[in-house]
């Protein structure tokens, strides 16, 4: 066992592998590339003990904040080799893309490090271009999660996967980012049509002073519903769904509002008022 030399933090796409040096000879921290590519560990580091000679994987010390680590480390010139030796159709589906990437790029993405002291991937971006993908995919995963409409929240989505690809950096799930409105019950369009009746009639039952704010009282509307033959019950369903009402957008519920009609203070149910 014997002191690392050099030590370098070498960024891979979203990952970060280490690369030590000894004796000016490259070595590889095998413990963060395996974990990088979601293989467990303690299976691949019993596999490389067993086959030390092949592999010619050294222990080697490296200083930390919390005192002296022990790397289990391969020399940089095996990387490869090894690499090749994960199948990756013999890996869950939702790492094969990450394995090939390792096997494809990182053990020259290595090389360069320690040859010239950074790499830069085929095809990679100029920094203005990858600052630019990079703050409009952020622009994206705030539009995604602030819509609500599921058809829209699915495009946005198409599009944040696109660029995410683009940039070598997972997708977010579409659900980590906001949530789709649910469907609009029937309920709810019986509703709106019955208050449309109401408004069509000429009665006033919007409390509101505000002409940007509908204010209704949902016992007032029970009432008002049956004295003008639009029966409809108004109970924990309706309510629900008014709670959820994309458009027009619930605001508050069991609001005190003063009353345009009367002056006086009613609990109301306020919605943006819908546009016509």
């Amino acid at each position: 066992m014997s002191a690392v030399q050099q030590l370098i933090s070498v960024p891979f796409y979203e990952d970060t592998v280490v690369l030590l040096g000894q004796d000016d000879h490259p070595y590889v921290a095998m413990k963060s590339v395996v974990s990088n590519m979601g293989l467990d560990w303690k299976s691949q580091h019993v596999k490389l003990k067993a086959n030390s000679d092949r592999w010619g994987m050294v222990e080697i010390t490296t200083p930390s904040v919390g005192g002296p680590q022990i790397s289990s480390c391969l020399p940089l010139r095996k990387l490869a080799s090894w690499l090749m030796t994960i199948s990756p159709n013999k890996v869950k589906p939702e790492l094969r893309d990450k394995i090939v990437r390792y096997q494809n790029e990182c053990d020259d993405a290595l090389w360069d490090y320690w040859i010239k002291g950074s790499a830069t991937r085929p095809g990679a971006q100029p920094v203005n271009q990858r600052i630019a993908m990079s703050r409009h995919r952020l622009a994206l995963g705030k539009e995604l999660l602030r819509t609500r409409d599921a058809g829209m929240r699915q495009m946005i989505h198409q599009q944040l996967d696109e660029v995410s690809r683009a940039m070598g950096l997972p997708t977010p799930a579409i659900d980590s980012l906001g949530y789709a409105a649910p469907a609009v019950p029937d309920v709810l369009a019986e509703f709106w049509a019955a208050l449309a009746v109401l408004e069509q009639k000429g009665v006033a039952y919007n409390h509101a002073s505000n002409a940007n704010v509908l204010a209704i009282n949902l016992p007032e509307i029970s009432r008002l519903l049956i004295e003008h033959g639009q029966p409809l019950r108004v109970d924990n369903t309706l309510k629900q769904a008014l709670w959820q009402s994309p458009a027009p957008r619930c605001l508050r519920k069991n609001h005190p509002v003063t009353s345009q009609h009367t002056g006086k203070s009613v609990r109301c149910w306020v919605f943006e008022q819908p546009t016509t």
